[in-house]
């Protein structure tokens, strides 16, 4: 490992002894944590200061731009998740309507039981099923997620769905039953690997 430590700007490597090991030790890690990354920083600093002096604005007021160049997003909530969507129901009065109002009863049951922590999902594995992102983004999405339902056919039963494109969960109507409907989300996370598996 010698050059690899010499090319990490510790040439005396060839000539240290056991008792230079904490100095080299820190030489390495200051090599890696700055001098290793100090011209791609450099030259971010340059590009966003090409934009009327952007990165200055950003050093003078960094506890407002906190939340945007680190990740401090918290735990998710079942009220992050319901702002996040909207619902498309069909016509007031119609039976798919009455059958959608039966699947959002429990959407919201199901929530409710992420939230209390009775199951092995959580809000993030949610989001990533919908969105294909494991946190909302600093600025949001570019459009609310969309709540939208589909039939169950006879002799068959298709599991919840979600198209990331559109940022769209598709559920069964009419499902009535708080087991069936976890059991299905359940199948719909749980059972998928992800994109092409």
């Amino acid at each position: 490992m010698g050059d690899w430590i010499a090319d990490c700007g510790v040439p005396n490597i060839y000539t240290a002894s056991v008792r230079d090991l904490p100095t080299i030790h820190g030489q390495i890690v200051t090599h890696y944590l700055y001098h290793r990354v100090a011209s791609m920083v450099q030259q971010f600093i340059a590009g966003m200061n090409s934009c009327g002096q952007m990165w200055e604005i950003v050093a003078m007021n960094w506890r407002e731009f906190l939340p945007l160049f680190t990740n401090a997003t918290q735990k998710l909530s079942r009220n992050d998740i319901r702002n996040l969507f909207t619902i498309s129901w069909s016509p007031q009065g119609s039976n798919h309507r009455e059958q959608e109002e039966e699947t959002v009863f429990q959407w919201e049951c199901w929530l409710m039981s992420i939230q209390e922590e009775e199951m092995d999902i959580s809000f993030e594995e949610l989001l990533v099923f919908v969105t294909g992102a494991d946190s909302i983004p600093p600025l949001g999405f570019p459009q609310k997620c969309q709540l939208d339902f589909y039939n169950q056919e006879d002799g068959s039963c298709r599991i919840p769905y979600s198209s990331t494109c559109s940022l769209c969960l598709f559920l069964p109507r009419g499902v009535t039953e708080e087991e069936e409907f976890r059991r299905l989300m359940f199948l719909a996370l749980k059972g998928s690997l992800g994109f092409g598996k």
